[in-house]
Parts: structure tokens; sequence; C-alpha cells
């Protein structure tokens, strides 16, 4: 299958972002790639989820083309996943140049780069897994392993990994896969500090999933529930909403980014329970929002929490009740906390640092 390719002698390039996962941090990421880079030509092939946004359009530039990836599914199933290969080729037929393949989530990942080995085109594909399928926790240990040996397979196809967070790099390597990483960044707004002589307020913001395990998120504010200068709120939905039963838990259901940048200021702690992760954009800006953290130990969030600077990392639910109580009757600890995560998403997790090393790698991949 022939595929044009770009003329190294220009300097705009065609970049075509593959995401099955068309939602939440993801879609940030290439919101933030794409109107970063105005200067190349971007297409997006996209899946659609309960949580991708309805005017998704209105948040590229005019000149964006996309194309729905109809039979893109998570899960692995033959059949679907043959389907949403012949699909995948067809766009790719589509779109015509395809100067640089940039591929997110992990069915993309393997996918586009079979599709890519097809088209001849594999030294020019880039892969971000956003959360790697075999650092899964929701599944057995021989999906676990079986995920591991097909990303394993499809590192042979060509690609370059690059993982969100140096963590989520360090994952791949121990198995067997080399990587390299970028991390994800945001641009920071305004930040209001929130009083702290008001009851403390802990909350979260993202998809109600098992990777988020509500389970635990409720189980910590079960604890709780009979302190009445405590409360909970999860920002978000999802098909686990029924987990979070405990009385002192608001779940506000899907809110729009206007509404969420006020919903994180009226929060006190950011507590993250999730099982693994790639480097979650919400807890980033819940950092641009002053907030400390409190987060479950695992891939992602290791990379985000200073012990005892900006917040803690936690294995239990009864060391995140006690971090909780501690942050409670320490006012000066948790506004000097919410003030360092700042800082540290300024310093070390800017979109526009993001964007600049994806535009140098965009470059050197393009004259391959």
């Amino acid at each position: 299958m022939d595929i044009p390719t770009h003329d190294s002698s220009g300097d705009t390039v065609k970049i075509v972002h593959v995401a099955e996962s068309f939602a939440g941090g993801v879609f940030d990421l290439i919101s933030g790639l794409v109107n970063g880079m105005p200067e190349h030509e971007h297409a997006i092939v996209h899946g659609i989820r309960a949580d991708t946004p309805r005017s998704f359009t209105g948040s590229f530039p005019p000149s964006t083309r996309f194309y729905h990836w109809k039979h893109a599914a998570r899960e692995i199933n033959p059949i679907k996943d043959f389907r949403a290969l012949v699909e995948l080729l067809a766009i790719f037929r589509k779109v015509g140049q395809l100067d640089i393949i940039h591929l997110h989530s992990s069915k993309a990942g393997f996918l586009g780069r079979l599709a890519s080995l097809m088209t001849g085109i594999r030294k020019r594909v880039i892969f971000s897994p956003q959360g790697a399928a075999f650092a899964r926790a929701d599944v057995s240990r021989t999906k676990i392993k079986a995920y591991a040996m097909l990303e394993r397979l499809a590192s042979l196809f060509g690609g370059l990994v690059v993982a969100s967070c140096a963590s989520e790099a360090e994952s791949f390597g121990k198995a067997g896969i080399e990587a390299t990483h970028i991390n994800n960044g945001l641009v920071c707004g305004d930040w209001r500090a929130r009083d702290p002589g008001r009851a403390v307020v802990v909350g979260n913001a993202s998809r109600i999933t098992a990777q988020k395990n509500p389970v635990l998120f409720n189980q910590i504010a079960t604890e709780l529930r009979d302190d009445r200068d405590i409360s909970f709120i999860w920002i978000g939905d999802g098909e686990m909403r029924e987990a979070i039963s405990s009385p002192n838990v608001r779940v506000t259901g899907w809110v729009g980014k206007d509404d969420l940048g006020g919903l994180l200021g009226d929060i006190d702690v950011y507590l993250s329970t999730s099982l693994w992760e790639g480097l979650p954009l919400s807890v980033l800006h819940a950092m641009c929002a002053g907030k400390p953290l409190l987060l479950s130990e695992c891939t992602g969030h290791t990379d985000l929490v200073r012990n005892g600077v900006n917040g803690f990392l936690f294995r239990t639910a009864d060391e995140a009740v006690a971090k909780i109580l501690d942050l409670k009757r320490d006012r000066q600890m948790l506004a000097e906390m919410g003030e360092h995560s700042r800082k540290i998403a300024l310093r070390d997790f800017s979109q526009q640092r993001m964007i600049e090393q994806y535009r140098a790698l965009y470059e050197t991949v393009s004259r391959k």
C-alpha cells in the first residue's frame, strides 16, 4: 500500500493523531499539541466515548481534519479489532500524506503500529501509551501477561515509545521495551487561594472507572462520615458511579472545563485512589489550582508527589484517612503544600515545555 510521504525540503509536516480513547487526558493532550503547533498540518483519527466532548471540533483550529474511527474499541476482541485495523488502513489512504503518525493509548498503539508496518512508514511513528495496558490492576495476571506480550510484539512493528512520565517509561523498560518520556503538561491559569478557616473538602476529578478505584475512595470517605468538618466530592461520572455510596460524597456528573476550574478551586485536598496511571492531567489541574496531593502509590503518581512537600503517597485507606486528619489539623501545612504543588506544576509540567519537546521530536522523526 503506497502512502505519500513528506518532502524534507519544506518545514511543514502532516501529523496524524490516532486515538481510540478520545476523551479525558488523551483529548487534552492532543488538543494541546495541535493548538500549540499551528505551523504543522494535523489530522485526528478518533473513537467516540461517553465522555468525549460533544462539540469537540471547537477545541481545535479550523484547519484540523477529523476521521471517525467507528470500529475502535478498548477491550481486545479479535473480530472487532480486525475490522478496526481494516478501517484504520482505509482512513490512512483517505488522509493521504502521512509524515508522522502519533498514536495515543494502548489500542491505538497496537493497531496503529501494525497499520504503519503494513504501509511502510514504521520509522515515523510515535506511541504515547498514557497508561500501559500491562500496568492495569483490574484484570487477571493472565491478561496482564498477555498485554505485556502484545506490547513487546507491537514494539517489533516499529515506532518510538514516548511515555508520559519517567515512571511510566521505567515500567516499559522492566517489561523489556525501550522507551523514552516527555512529561505531560498543561497551562496553569490564575490561582485563587482557598480560605483555610473553612471545613476541609477532599476531591477528585476523573471518570468513575475501575482504574480510578472508586471503591477505595468510598471507603476513605465512609471512615470519615461522622466528621462534619470533612466532606468529599467526585467531579465526573462513569460506569462505576454506584460504587460511591457514602453520604458525605457528592458526585457532580460530567462537567465542562469552565465548571471544572471552579469546582477544583473549592476543594482543599486532591485525593486520587487510582490503581495505575500514565501521568494524570486531572492531578496536574489540581496542582495548578494550588492543592496538596494525596495520591495512591502507583506509576504516574510517584512523578507528581514530593512526599512531605506538596502532599503524600499512600497505600491503604487507613494511611489516607490519617493524612486527611493531619491536613485538617494543620492548616498552615495544607496551604504550604498547595503552594508547592503549583510551583512544581509550573516548573516541571508546563504545556509549553511539553510542546517544545514534541516539536523537536516531530522534526527529528519526520526526517527518517
